[in-house]
């Protein structure tokens, strides 16, 4: 299968189709800001890559390499084959929202990752009723 590269602008975000068995490499170019990744069964937006299932399924609270990370239904969805970042990967934490910029004094739009989800999947044509833990 040939390379494809996708490059997200700053403050944006990006949908991508992965088959099963596919690589597929998420490169920070620039900053040190975080890049929430979310995953979706094909077809189903009811499946969907779950934190809180796979922390029980791995039974810590950070990820690392050879971890495979698992849908809603305890179904493996994503392995981390290789992990460059110095930084740990916390699988606790939710998603910038508006409500969370609002909460920290925002008082005007905000772009982010919730919207940013919503948005990326629309433009490929899905579509989720909820904004799962990235």
């Amino acid at each position: 299968m040939s390379r494809q590269d996708h490059t997200v602008p700053a403050r944006r975000g990006k949908a991508i189709h992965v088959a099963a068995g596919q690589d597929f490499r998420v490169i920070n170019t620039h900053g040190t800001q975080v890049l929430d990744t979310w995953a979706f069964a094909t077809g189903d937006s009811s499946t969907f890559l779950s934190m809180a299932h796979t922390r029980s399924y791995i039974s810590r609270i950070h990820i690392r390499t050879c971890d495979t990370l698992v849908d809603n239904h305890y179904q493996p969805m994503l392995t981390v084959l290789e992990d460059t970042s110095p930084g740990v990967h916390d699988i606790l934490m939710c998603c910038c929202s508006l409500p969370i910029y609002k909460r920290m004094g925002c008082t005007e739009y905000h772009d982010n990752c919730e919207d940013n989800l919503h948005a990326a999947l629309a433009e490929v044509g899905l579509s989720s009723p909820h904004t799962p833990a990235p």
